[in-house]
């Protein structure tokens, strides 16, 4: 078949001239496109158990279609529910997201195509994308459930004692569509089969149950915004009562493609194996990765530092912990106590142990804190007593629970209102306070000269911080945030003068570096948002180890927004200038006012000049949870691209973040071939 029989002279021209396959392996159906001299096959069969198999099905029929031989394909590129589990031997192979090849395939399959509607059999997508090269401009999925998907489809009309395509044809001779007003398939069953019971007309149910697809379809349509050039794809397009409900929905007719728009994803995907069979090297692993930066020696320290503090055996009176950046380590490392951040990041059985002393709507991080030591997480069974200086609710009641049940605790206020005279007095009331709570304990004195000796030892530490994070600035970086946050929680276990000779090593090692002439690099994000644990490396692993971006800056408190600014070292009151320097620091969420906290992380993200920014919060939290809104509006203002993660210490949604994040990262690529 000739591509001129499919695609105007126009799009022909832009069609890489090689012998390319794209597959699109989805839930129920897999689907393949194979592009050579000029012609084009197409290959389509259900999915079968071994997604593997299934792909081997679809390239062999190809061949028998087109007499290509495996071994002169210069690129596959997979796609869809199963492209994780594509991988050959004779040929170079690669995976992009469906979402990325539904934009690029769809851009080919019409004119002025300005939104794509795909349904396949697990999830339904919207996707906006710029009419004249396919590039994704925004979209958003529904992946959570059945409904809006071609699996609500298909119980539904099982119920009826339909297949799939017969129903639609049943739809089309309503007289009233019956309201099925649940979109989920175990309520709207019943909703089925009372219809059924009171003698409603099949027909009736039929376009009851497309005009519930819609529904859901309308809240996805709602946030990209839609406009005419809409094209509908997926296994659920074959659908014409399906097409006719959407139709009503958007008010125009969808657009009709000489090649079935079932193929759409495949086309973008082999559209995609053009582009790099064209560019072979690859340009995710750029020359940082010829960089290498040894931590053993910084690791060593940390787990050494932790054994002594669990044995006791550091020399200080007391094993002292804290939970929040406001707590001000100066105090702490000038009394005679040894101390630490409590930031591990708890498995199954610590949250579960935390959840029966919480709620299930707090966060895992909260859940951590309590199921550490309820189940003895060596480090907080050794804990003697606990401070916060506390921000978040939750984190006040979590507080409590560990003072009420395990250890002593102290809560201090913070007040919430920042450049305000009166919040810096009343700080500077609750840090003498603190001081003289920990003079308690240790029954020793802790005179102001020894805390204004830490406080230039802790600003030492932030200088270096500032100085290390500054050379991920170049181009590509030669430091990955994986070590970045490492060094930020080795600040929160090592006192100073254990971590300054290791930042300070650190900081020369990366004079060293020179980065490649060319100045070629990855794609540049900010990790912003709440906190990221000890052990809640999921995210950051996918975006550089995965995908292959770089994560050059973090706005959270175990990142890089501790160390941006000093404490005053006026040689007046130290109280008055450690409230000055955590006050005027950069601001938690919870502070207010909020503009404050925008304001700061849009500065971050111009500074190290990001091309995104992932905010990433625990789900429920209180404090990111309430007020990304903010964030995003601010950074739509300053053109920066936002994806919003909530996040947990489960596993079980990984699939799904990946997924987000590889569509996320497409955008954003700015690539030197492309179909322009």
């Amino acid at each position: 078949m000739k591509l001129q029989n499919f695609f105007a002279p126009e799009k022909v021209s832009k069609i890489p001239d090689c012998c390319v396959i794209g597959l699109d392996i989805g839930s129920r159906q897999s689907k393949a496109v194979l592009l050579t001299e000029g012609e084009i096959y197409t290959s389509l069969t259900p999915t079968g158990f071994s997604m593997k198999n299934t792909a081997k099905e679809l390239l062999k029929d190809l061949s028998l279609q087109s007499g290509v031989e495996a071994e002169t394909v210069d690129y596959i590129v997979a796609t869809g529910y199963g492209r994780v589990s594509i991988d050959f031997d004779f040929a170079p192979c690669r995976t992009v997201t469906e979402i990325s090849c539904h934009g690029l395939g769809g851009s080919f399959l019409g004119e002025n195509i300005h939104t794509i509607i795909d349904i396949g059999g697990q999830d339904s997508k919207v996707i906006r994308i710029d009419p004249n090269d396919g590039r994704v401009l925004d979209f958003v999925m529904n992946d959570k459930c059945a409904a809006g998907t071609g699996r609500f489809l298909e119980k539904t009309a099982n119920i009826l004692g339909r297949e799939v395509a017969e129903l639609g044809e049943l739809s089309l001779s309503a007289v009233k569509a019956a309201d099925i007003s649940s979109q989920c398939v175990v309520f709207a069953e019943s909703e089925i089969i009372s219809g059924r019971a009171m003698g409603e007309n099949v027909n009736n149910l039929a376009a009851g149950i497309h005009a519930s697809v819609v529904k859901r379809l309308s809240n996805l349509l709602s946030r990209t915004g839609v406009e005419s050039g809409v094209l509908f794809s997926g296994g659920v397009s074959k659908n014409v009562g399906m097409r006719k409900a959407l139709e009503e929905l958007l008010g125009f007719p969808v657009v009709t493609s000489p090649l079935d728009a079932v193929y759409t994803g495949a086309l973008g995907a082999v559209l995609f194996a053009g582009l790099y069979a064209l560019q072979r090297s690859e340009r995710r692993q750029a020359a940082a990765s010829r960089f290498s930066l040894d931590l053993t020696d910084l690791d060593n320290a940390v787990s050494n530092r932790q054994e002594r503090y669990i044995q006791k055996t550091t020399g200080k009176k007391q094993n002292v912990a804290y939970l929040c950046t406001y707590t001000p380590v100066e105090i702490l490392n000038a009394a005679n106590v040894a101390h630490m951040r409590l930031l591990h990041a708890g498995n199954q059985k610590e949250l579960s142990a935390g959840e029966t002393i919480t709620q299930s709507i707090f966060c895992d991080f909260t859940k951590s804190c309590l199921g550490g030591f309820s189940e003895n997480y060596p480090l907080y069974a050794s804990v003697d007593k606990v401070y916060t200086f506390y921000t978040c609710d939750c984190m006040r009641k979590t507080a409590e629970a560990i003072g009420g049940q395990f250890v002593p605790t102290s809560i201090f206020n913070l007040p919430r209102l920042i450049g305000n005279q009166s919040s810096l007095d009343y700080y500077v009331t609750e840090l003498r306070g603190f001081t003289a709570d920990l003079e308690k304990i240790t029954r020793e004195k802790i005179s102001p000269e020894k805390i204004r000796e830490n406080v230039v030892l802790y600003n030492r530490v932030r200088a270096l911080m500032r100085q290390i994070s500054g050379f991920r600035k170049m181009t590509p970086p030669p430091l990955k945030s994986m070590d970045f946050q490492k060094i930020a929680l080795a600040c929160y276990y090592l006192p100073p003068q254990e971590l300054l000779p290791h930042l300070e090593g650190i900081a020369a090692r990366l004079k060293e570096y020179e980065p490649p002439a060319d100045g070629r690099g990855t794609i540049r994000l900010m990790l912003a948002g709440g906190i990221v644990a000890d052990g809640d490396g999921k995210l950051t692993a996918l975006i550089e180890r995965d995908l292959g971006a770089s994560i050059v800056v973090e706005d959270n408190c175990t990142g890089y927004s501790p160390f941006a600014k000093d404490v005053p070292e006026t040689g007046g009151d130290v109280f008055e200038d450690i409230a000055a320097g955590y006050l005027g620091q950069a601001p938690c969420a919870r502070m207010k006012p909020l503009s404050e906290r925008v304001e700061f992380s849009a500065r971050l993200a111009l500074e190290y000049d990001v091309d995104g920014v992932v905010f990433y919060y625990m789900k429920f939290c209180p404090c990111y949870g309430m007020a990304k809104n903010e964030f995003i509006r601010r950074f739509q203002e300053i053109g920066i691209p936002l994806l919003e993660l909530p996040g947990d210490y489960s596993a079980g949604d990984e699939g799904q973040i990946k997924t987000r994040l590889e569509a996320f990262v497409e955008v954003l690529e700015k690539r030197e071939i492309n179909f322009v």
